[in-house]
């Protein structure tokens, strides 16, 4: 353990020693996310739902962290405020891992894990090495049964624990009216891409927060003169990535764009280990992989799924082979892409923030029977 986790670590045990008195807030509900400053994504689809439900009091702590001496510094400081937080709310609901709770979980606060991802390909949390052992939720949002195991382990929860009601995101993606709206108005944005079939290019990151981040991209600028005339490569990097750009001329940087958005535009998917494969299996159009450095990640990190067995597409290690399994899409195997829909994400009905926003009723009125 690093000096910086000591000092932080006496901190806390500082601040929750000075406010052993503090009790939860009656149908306090506090959003703590480090990865965003605003509502979006599932966190702004629950937090909707439960104001329109009313009864409610939303507090929330959202913060974008840094990795530089200031950072860590706003960090230490919201640890400390995490505390308090944590005592004076009933539920708290997560969209990443969180030190505070970990750490020193009051009993009394329930917290939901709704995670950032629609599952996960690669293996992550608990299931690889680690600064801190990842413990105590109550309860994660999962897209299938078949996540439970691997979520349990990744959690430190039980698989029970690991509940499949799906993400509440995935409404937006299922949404055909404000979809369509979307997508007029990237049209507005982009009209160059109208008439193009749209290829979307969703990478992952691979390292972490701490050691760093690193890209395994497509060479775009490199293979623009092989791509098919009629090809536009929409290019949409993870935000941890920051705003990478290239020079083809058939090839648009969006990072900027609404994903789901782009989902909806683009005729195909080429991605790797990023969980962007399971929301876009459920729009049923065709999907690529370009993993050269598949035998190295499965031996480094590990994999949550038999990937060369499952996924629906053709699975690159070139550049040349991108562009030739772009050529060969009326090939495309769509039955394999359907079975690894119903297996990884299974909920198709728009309903899942319905589904979160019920299972947060039901343990707000537990709590008060409790009280």
């Amino acid at each position: 353990m690093g000096l910086n986790k000591i000092i932080l670590n006496i901190a806390l045990a500082i601040v929750d020693f000075c406010t052993f008195f503090l009790r939860p807030v009656p149908n306090r509900i506090t959003f703590i996310s480090l990865t965003s400053d605003h509502l979006t994504s599932d966190f702004k689809r629950i937090s909707d739902a439960l104001q329109r439900h009313g009864g409610y009091e939303l507090r929330y702590n959202l913060v974008v962290f840094k990795k530089n001496l200031w950072g860590d510094f706003l960090y230490f400081l919201n640890c400390l405020k995490q505390v308090v937080e944590l005592k004076r709310s009933r539920l708290v609901i997560l969209n990443d891992n969180n030190y505070v709770i970990s750490r020193m979980k009051p009993q009394e606060t329930i917290v939901l894990q709704v995670w950032h991802a629609a599952g996960a390909v690669k293996k992550f949390g608990n299931q690889i090495h680690r600064q801190y052992e990842i413990k105590n939720y109550n309860a994660i949002v999962a897209s299938s049964t078949y996540w439970q195991s691997c979520y349990a382990q990744a959690f430190g929860v039980r698989p029970e624990q690991v509940m499949n009601v799906g993400m509440a995101r995935i409404d937006d993606l299922l949404d055909r009216a404000r979809m369509k709206a979307n997508v007029a108005a990237f049209y507005e944005r982009y009209p160059q891409t109208k008439t193009k079939r749209c290829v979307l290019y969703a990478p992952t990151f691979r390292g972490n927060i701490i050691d760093g981040f690193e890209v395994e991209s497509l060479h775009l600028d490199q293979m623009a003169d092989t791509l098919p005339d009629d090809v536009m490569i929409l290019y949409k990097f993870h935000p941890l990535l920051g705003d990478i750009r290239f020079q083809a001329p058939n090839a648009i940087a969006v990072n900027q764009e609404d994903l789901y958005t782009l989902m909806h535009v683009s005729d195909c998917l080429i991605s790797d280990y990023s969980s962007v494969i399971f929301d876009y299996a459920l729009l049923k159009k065709p999907m690529i992989s370009f993993v050269p450095d598949l035998e190295k990640y499965k031996r480094t990190i590990g994999l949550n799924m038999e990937y060369e067995k499952d996924f629906p597409g053709a699975i690159c290690q070139t550049e040349m082979e991108v562009a030739d399994a772009l050529r060969n899409l009326a090939a495309y195997d769509y039955e394999k892409l359907y079975d690894f829909q119903k297996k990884y994400i299974v909920h198709t009905d728009g309903k899942n923030t319905a589904r979160i926003v019920r299972w947060i009723e039901q343990q707000m009125k537990q709590q008060k029977k409790d009280a």
